[in-house]
């Protein structure tokens, strides 16, 4: 039994996810090490050690106040049905999340073993990311044109606070299940132990500041009970009996459901904190003041009167919400030294063509008016011709 429990961690809080944020790991990662470290520890207690011991055989019957505890067997399953639940979130956004718009653990894996020690290796390799990106995000603007998905087309209306995007909707969304999740867990806990989980924890201050000894819960986890049992004598004599016993996997299920209620609330409070930080990082002035941070640290933005308005244009309609996204959680899971340098070759890529459109337009004698890609303003879009390498070019590497 104990080895079936240890074996659904397999694969559960995998330490090699390379597209969240510091705050979804407390969530997928720690918090489901913590619940297996709980799982062993208990299991260990009950499937090992004998958890129920006899201190007198005298008959006492009729106990004053008699209250059945069922769920001592299954707090293991318990933490996994818990530790479960907190991994749902990293499993939606790994499978939902992805299939949005861009593989962010593919293109974040493919950063980490670049080479970059030769500069020249170092550009052409953020190069073949840029031009996958401007792929990627062209063709989801045609997809979403053209599409008649009202369900993709209401996430991205509904972050319009954030720039807009697909998968900026969905990994919101992930973020308010990481809330629910850590919230949620003191309705579990109250549904299964039957106890008022919620004052558990300041039940336990009270007792710590009152200098009373809080490790003696005879309400939660008793551990003096009374056994009730039957011996069969010869013939159809039954007798029931009474007795004193101990529960010696109390004094642990006390102290980690203790632990687990002040974990619940550091999570609640860093999800939510979490939450409010990139609602501000998303925000415009959060958008304007990244971009204009790495591109002015690697010598890219001057902010000329010309530079101001096409600087409007790449950070809302060429990046938007899902390529800012796109770029933080690379500088989150990489380092910001090449979300930076990625920043500056889009921003390049992005001005040679709005240049080159702009002179082609004047060349002709169309002063745009007509219908284009909204990323370069009244300019048409972009043509990704024979140059345009594809995604799956090799590599430098290491």
């Amino acid at each position: 039994m104990l080895y079936d429990i240890i074996g659904v961690y397999g694969k559960v809080g995998q330490s090699g996810r390379q597209d969240d944020d510091m705050f979804d790991r407390f969530s997928h990662r720690w918090t489901v090490i913590v619940l297996a470290i709980f799982i062993i520890a208990i299991s260990a207690k009950q499937f090992v050690v004998d958890d129920n011991t006899a201190l007198t055989r005298q008959m006492v019957r009729g106990a004053n106040g008699s209250h059945k505890t069922p769920y001592y067997i299954w707090i293991p399953y318990i933490f996994l049905a818990a530790s479960l639940a907190t991994w749902l979130p990293a499993w939606f956004w790994h499978i939902v999340g992805h299939r949005a718009t861009f593989d962010i653990p593919a293109i974040i894996n493919q950063l980490a073993k670049m080479k970059l020690t030769n500069p020249d290796d170092r550009i052409e390799n953020l190069t073949i990311i840029a031009k996958h990106y401007e792929k990627v995000a062209s063709y989801a603007k045609t997809t979403n044109r053209l599409s008649r998905n009202m369900f993709r087309k209401i996430i991205s209306y509904s972050m319009f606070f954030a720039g807009g995007g697909v998968l900026t909707g969905i990994y919101f969304f992930v973020k308010l299940l990481y809330l629910i999740n850590s919230v949620g867990q003191f309705f579990l806990m109250n549904y299964f132990l039957q106890i008022d989980y919620w004052h558990y924890g300041q039940r336990i201050l009270f007792g710590l500041f009152s200098g009373s000894d809080w490790a003696e819960n005879k309400q939660y986890f008793p551990r003096i009970v009374y056994c009730d049992f039957a011996i069969r004598y010869l013939g159809d004599n039954n007798l029931n009996y009474t007795v004193q016993c101990t529960l010696p996997v109390n004094l642990y299920n006390e102290r980690i459901f203790a632990f687990y209620w002040f974990w619940l609330i550091f999570l609640s409070l860093t999800t939510i904190y979490g939450i409010t930080v990139w609602l501000m990082q998303m925000s415009y002035r959060g958008r304007r003041s990244f971009l204009k941070k790495h591109l002015r640290i690697n010598r890219q933005l001057c902010m000329t009167s010309d530079e101001s308005s096409s600087f409007d244009a790449f950070g809302e309609r060429y990046l938007g919400g899902d390529g800012i996204l796109f770029l933080r959680l690379i500088a989150k899971n990489t380092n910001p030294v090449i979300a930076g340098e990625l920043l500056s070759i889009m921003w390049e890529r992005y001005q040679t063509r709005r240049n080159a459109t702009i002179a082609l337009a004047i060349t002709t004698g169309n002063t745009g008016g007509g219908s284009g890609d909204s990323s370069y303003g009244s300019e048409k879009p972009p043509i990704f011709d024979a140059n345009t390498l594809p995604y799956n070019q090799q590599l430098k590497q290491d």
